[in-house]
C-alpha cells in the first residue's frame, strides 16, 4: 500500500489543513469487493460529516388574535374563538362575584320619624294646631320649635313629648323638618336652658321655655 502525504506551509493569515490521500488496493470476488466499497464509504462519510451538532431553537408564539366583528375574538391561525378566560369570569366567578356586591350594599335607612295619624292635632275647645302656630307666625327655627313644643304640651296633651310628635307637627305646618328632631331642643337645653329631658326619649319645655314660647311675636 502506497502512501502520498503533503504538507503546506501556510501562505496567509490563516493556515491550510492537513490532507492525506491514501490509495487502497482490494483483491477477491465481486462480492468481496462491494463490502470493500461499501466500507470505504461509510469511512468517507464519517470523515465528511462534522463534529457538531446543528441545534434549532425552536420559539413558540402566542397565536395573533382577530376580531370577529361581532364582539368575539378569533385566532389568526385556526379560524377559532381565541381564549379569553383571562378576561372573562366563568359563572361561577360571576355568581359569587355578584353576592359580595350583595352584601355590600346596605340596606335602605329606615325613616326615623313617621307622620303619627293617630296624634289630633284639632282637638276640641282649643285652639288647633294650625290656629295657635298661625297667630304666633314664627320666624326663626327655634321659634317654630318653642311654638310647636308649646302646643303639643299645653293643648295636644302630651307633656312631656317626642320626637315624633315634634315631627308630626312640622309636617303639619309644612315647616321644614330634621334628620333629628331632638337635636335642636338639646341645643336650647344646653344654651339656654329651653327644655329638659325628664326620661329617655321625652322632652318638656322648662318655665323659661314655655315663657319664651309665649312671648314669640304674634301676627
Amino acid at each position: 500500500m502506497a502512501r502520498d502525504s503533503r504538507n503546506k506551509t501556510p501562505d496567509g493569515p490563516q493556515s491550510q489543513e492537513e490532507m492525506t490521500v491514501v490509495v487502497l488496493k482490494f483483491k477477491g470476488g465481486s462480492h468481496s469487493l462491494q463490502k470493500g466499497f461499501d466500507v470505504v464509504s461509510q469511512a468517507i462519510s464519517a470523515l465528511g460529516s462534522s463534529p457538531q451538532t446543528n441545534q434549532r431553537a425552536v420559539v413558540r408564539h402566542q397565536p395573533a388574535q382577530i376580531a370577529a366583528g361581532n364582539g368575539e375574538v378569533l385566532d389568526a391561525e385556526t379560524g377559532n374563538l381565541a381564549d379569553e378566560g383571562a378576561t372573562e369570569l366563568d359563572d361561577t366567578q360571576q355568581q359569587e362575584t355578584g353576592v359580595e356586591t350583595t352584601r355590600q350594599k346596605k340596606a335602605p335607612a329606615t325613616p326615623k320619624y313617621v307622620f303619627m295619624n293617630d296624634f289630633n292635632l284639632t282637638p276640641a275647645g282649643v285652639p288647633s294646631l294650625t290656629e295657635y302656630c298661625t297667630q304666633r307666625n314664627p320666624q326663626t327655627e327655634s321659634d317654630r320649635f318653642l311654638v310647636a313644643s308649646a302646643w303639643i304640651m299645653t293643648h295636644g296633651g302630651a307633656d312631656p313629648f317626642t320626637g315624633g310628635r315634634l315631627f308630626t307637627a312640622f309636617r303639619a305646618m309644612e315647616w321644614k323638618t330634621q334628620v333629628d328632631m331632638t337635636q335642636p331642643l338639646r341645643s336650647m337645653k344646653s344654651k339656654k336652658s329651653y327644655y329638659e329631658n325628664p326620661s329617655p326619649g321625652k322632652w318638656k319645655l322648662t318655665a323659661i321655655g314655655l315663657t319664651a314660647a309665649e312671648n314669640v311675636a304674634k301676627a
